[in-house]
């Protein structure tokens, strides 16, 4: 027979939905002690705090995963919209919890959180933090100088060698729940954000964790052919996990648990460079935490002085996919009605922005934080200073991606294109990529006006490539 409880404790759910493999939730429940788990949806980070696609996620998610607990444990999920001081305090007062058990994030935002906490708490109960999103501690990979690897390769290879994946954690055995009922609680509501807008990205993929393990069920599958067709937009090479990563559905040790368990199953290199993709979310972290300024200051202090341009205009056709060139377009178009963009057109899209309007970096994140399911504080940071060129491991300075080329290359028979710009449609696959280099005449054999139909290049590619590479060389970033 068990023994009785000997008082409570807390489990604070963060970026982890899920209870599989959930280090803090799994050492929780072997405490002996009655269960609390709790939300609080004040804790948002990133750009201006804003209220996001994630957003939208989290909270479907979150009402899965409340109906999880509540039918596998009769345990309710306690959800707050106070800020976390208050919460802890009242919860304090009210049952006189030991520990709080969470998993850290790595989010420099909330790891400041993490430390006030401790300061101010830490004599009322104990702190049990856990790393249960990464498969390596930020600070764990290191040079031979001792010095964090700002270089993909190198410090990929290096994390390789010492990486020892743990058997993933199955369901918690959750013995003990907190009965009373809890001072505060608020009812899990999709967010404050736009419900047309909210309702219609959901229509593209069902968050939770449900769906999480069924897609990772599939990843075998799914990643058929991924190092070969995963920079083809309009093919189904890619796993799309990176939703439930992001938010936390799913872990990624537990991910590469299982491709390493069916590697025999899996093609060689689309083993390789999906496996990479995780270590690119690892070195995004380990810059991240050596450098926690990310996502708002450049990591190459000679960008402070680029003159970027602060066009509002030419930033909002590009956030509404009406730059005029095709590709562009659609990518943009596939974000803002999705919740997701594919990989390959998150690089073009960025490199418009950047070099061919002149718009800094930072605005196209922002952009993307609100509008990305799988928004991620290291990669969104990371991946737009490697594009812009001022982030560590960087493209080069004078890599501008030439949109038209890289339409014909990705989307040679315009599929992408006609799937997200239908008034382009009835363009021949040779014109879809540059309708501009029509006449008139032509367009409306087919049915298109430029200007009204769809809009003419609001940029020339050559006269802002070269102007780009003039503003690199303003700062000397060619030395």
């Amino acid at each position: 027979m068990s023994k009785k409880p000997t008082g409570s404790i807390i489990y604070w759910i963060r970026s982890d939905l899920r209870l599989n493999d959930n280090i803090a939730l799994w050492e929780a429940a072997k405490s002996n002690k009655d269960l609390i788990v709790i939300y609080i949806k004040d804790l948002i980070t990133g750009p201006l705090q804003i209220k996001s696609a994630a957003d939208i996620w989290t909270d479907k998610s979150l009402l899965e995963l409340s109906a999880r607990y509540k039918k596998l444990f009769k345990l309710h999920l306690n959800v707050y919209n106070q800020d976390y001081n208050t919460v802890l305090k009242s919860l304090y007062k009210e049952t006189k919890f030991s520990h709080l058990y969470i998993n850290n994030t790595y989010d420099p935002e909330i790891d400041a959180i993490d430390n006030s906490i401790n300061k101010e708490f830490g004599s009322l109960f104990k702190i049990n933090s856990y790393n249960s999103s990464l498969l390596f501690n930020p600070n764990e990979i290191l040079n031979n100088a001792g010095s964090f690897f700002k270089v993909y390769t190198p410090f990929w290879k290096n994390a390789l060698n010492k990486l020892n994946l743990r058997e993933p954690l199955p369901l918690p055995n959750i013995k003990y729940v907190y009965q009373k009922e809890i001072l505060s609680l608020k009812n899990i509501a999709i967010s404050d954000v736009d419900e047309k807008w909210g309702k219609k990205i959901l229509l593209y993929f069902n968050p939770g964790e449900v769906s999480a393990r069924e897609m990772l069920g599939k990843t075998s599958a799914n990643i058929k052919g991924y190092s070969e067709g995963r920079d083809f937009p309009i093919k189904n090479n890619t796993s799309q996990l990176s939703p439930y990563i992001a938010r936390g559905e799913l872990s990624v040790n537990e991910i590469f648990y299982l491709m390493r368990k069916n590697k025999k199953k899996i093609n060689i290199n689309d083993y390789a460079k999906f496996t990479s993709q995780l270590g690119w979310r690892e070195f995004s972290y380990n810059i991240l935490y050596n450098f926690p300024k990310l996502p708002r200051k450049n990591f190459i202090s000679k960008f402070d002085n680029f003159p970027w341009s602060k066009n509002s205009k030419l930033l909002n056709l590009w956030k509404k996919g009406l730059t005029g060139y095709p590709i562009i377009d659609a990518g943009m178009r596939e974000l803002r009605t999705t919740g997701y963009m594919h990989n390959r057109l998150r690089m073009i899209v960025a490199s418009f922005l950047i070099k061919n309007l002149n718009i800094s970096w930072v605005e196209g994140a922002k952009w993307f934080w609100e509008n990305l399911f799988d928004a991620d504080i290291a990669n969104n940071s990371s991946g737009w200073q490697w594009v812009a060129g001022c982030g560590t491991d960087a493209a080069p300075y004078f890599r501008i991606f030439n949109p038209t080329l890289q339409s014909v290359r990705f989307d040679k028979d315009g599929e992408y294109i006609r799937k997200w710009v239908p008034e382009l449609k009835d363009l021949p696959n040779k014109l879809i990529h540059s309708p501009w280099e029509l006449t008139e005449m032509e367009l409306l054999t087919y049915d298109v006006k430029l200007g009204k139909d769809y809009p003419h290049p609001i940029v020339d590619h050559k006269t802002t490539r070269d102007e780009a590479l003039r503003n690199y060389k303003k700062i000397n970033i060619a030395k």
